[in-house]
């Protein structure tokens, strides 16, 4: 009797502890998913660039001087073309830096934030370098300006290491910090808007 007991305690200790490591093996795919279902959630309201003259591909991960990969997407557009907030959010900053240029990063929430860089540098109808944040910034944002989807909030450029290259805006994603492809969010709202019978955009 005392024997049967002992195995029978011996066999729920072992089915116990075998269910206790099949749960901590698919841990880390469970947390996997989780992140994978909360980064679907953000949806981008509105394109970045107010024209029809648009022209984007999916480049990330390209290689760039220095040993760079390429962490965002390029939007072609004429310069001076208005750059639109994608969704509801806050401006976290903005300013200049050497590579980015003139830049704005607006915080959405729930741990997304969107990035456009190379903003305009110069004066009207030129490409003299002599503008500043009045050429690349909407005038009226501060930091902790609130913005509304498709809110004017900066212009197409060439500044910082783009300088002399086409007119475009370094666009990014980020969640918890952490850069994320644009471009699958970019080609979402793209083809939300020409079903709409939005202007027409050119994607790559």
């Amino acid at each position: 009797m005392r024997t049967s007991i002992l195995r029978t305690v011996a066999s729920i200790a072992a089915i116990t502890l075998s269910f206790a490591l099949l749960d901590a093996s698919v841990l880390p795919d469970e947390a996997h998913a989780s992140v994978e279902s909360e980064r679907t959630t953000f949806v981008l309201t509105a394109f970045p660039h107010a024209t029809s003259s648009v022209n984007f591909w999916d480049s990330w991960g390209s290689r760039r001087p220095g040993g760079r990969r390429h962490r965002g997407t390029d939007i072609m557009s004429p310069r001076g073309s208005e750059v639109l907030a994608v969704a509801d959010g806050v401006v976290a900053d903005f300013g200049w830096q050497r590579l980015s240029g003139y830049y704005i990063h607006i915080d959405h929430g729930d741990g997304w934030s969107t990035s456009s860089m190379h903003l305009n540098n110069d004066t009207l109808g030129t490409d003299d370098g002599l503008g500043g944040l009045w050429t690349a910034i909407y005038p009226t944002l501060t930091v902790g300006s609130s913005v509304e989807a498709g809110q004017v909030i900066g212009y197409v450029g060439d500044s910082g290491n783009a300088e002399g290259t086409q007119p475009h805006v370094h666009f990014e994603v980020r969640f918890d910090g952490v850069k994320v492809n644009p471009y699958p969010y970019l080609k979402d709202v793209w083809d939300r808007q020409r079903r709409r019978g939005g202007e027409a955009l050119t994607v790559l």
